[in-house]
């Protein structure tokens, strides 16, 4: 699909740890800006469609840009200053990697299709940013807690809008698992939904109140709770729509 003459999307040089994706923008006559907003959107619905279509973690290959800029200088009066970024290596780590099979590739490429149509920015907004910030480390800090809610936020908008038809969940937990409910009958998953909610509760105490630290496994948990549900639901819209064309051809001829 991507690699034909006429498609705006180039997917190459795919090693073990990494890929290249080159988008050409779709109107080659709008500014530079508008061009490269709308390759930024193509490149944001890719990743998406690789993290929920694999259900693994696809990441941009550069560190989001976020550190502290220093005037350094030889001596305490400013003798040839310059300045400097200090730059921290992230000590953030994923699973072991795996193979990707020709089902992850299809079902990433059916995705790509319904997240580039995405009518609001809710889903992909909130989904890239947590993916941002899942890698952002400024010297000791880390955003885990912000990315955590970035995905937990996604989650709620894709359970109450896609799955349950409704503009907001009246009992959280309790729509959440109801959502989880229709995609899937595995008890065990559905409860362990409780331990994000709990999570996700306690970042939004009173504020005199400790905030439970989020540990990697936590934003990553989260994380794969809307990556099932996306891959499920998109997947079987994808399925839906290539019936409904494969039975209008049938007719047809």
């Amino acid at each position: 699909m991507f690699q034909r003459e006429d498609s705006n999307i180039r997917i190459h040089e795919v090693r073990e740890h990494d890929l290249v994706l080159s988008v050409r923008p779709m109107d080659e006559h709008a500014s530079e800006t508008e061009r490269v907003h709308d390759c930024n959107r193509v490149i944001n619905a890719m990743l998406i469609a690789l993290n929920a279509g694999c259900l693994g973690t696809f990441t941009l290959d550069e560190d989001p840009w976020a550190h502290p800029i220093l005037t350094v200088a030889d001596d305490l009066e400013g003798r040839n200053s310059r300045k400097a970024a200090l730059v921290v290596e992230p000590k953030t780590a994923y699973p072991d990697r795996q193979q990707l099979t020709d089902r992850d590739v299809e079902n990433s490429v059916l995705i790509f299709g319904i997240v580039a149509r995405e009518r609001t920015s809710v889903l992909t907004g909130e989904y890239i940013r947590g993916l941002l910030l899942m890698r952002m480390n400024v010297l000791e800090l880390n955003f885990r807690r912000e990315s955590f809610l970035c995905f937990y936020r996604a989650l709620e908008h894709f359970a109450a809008n896609r799955i349950l038809k409704v503009r907001k969940l009246s009992n959280e937990l309790r729509d959440l698992q109801r959502a989880l409910r229709t995609l899937t009958n595995d008890k065990e998953l559905i409860e362990e939904l409780r331990t994000v909610y709990k999570i996700r509760s306690s970042q939004v105490a009173h504020s005199q109140n400790n905030q439970v630290e989020i540990s990697q496994d936590d934003l990553l948990k989260t994380k794969v709770f809307l990556d099932f549900i996306m891959h499920k639901t998109f997947r079987a819209e994808a399925d839906a729509a290539m019936l409904a064309r494969r039975e209008a051809a049938s007719r047809g001829a």
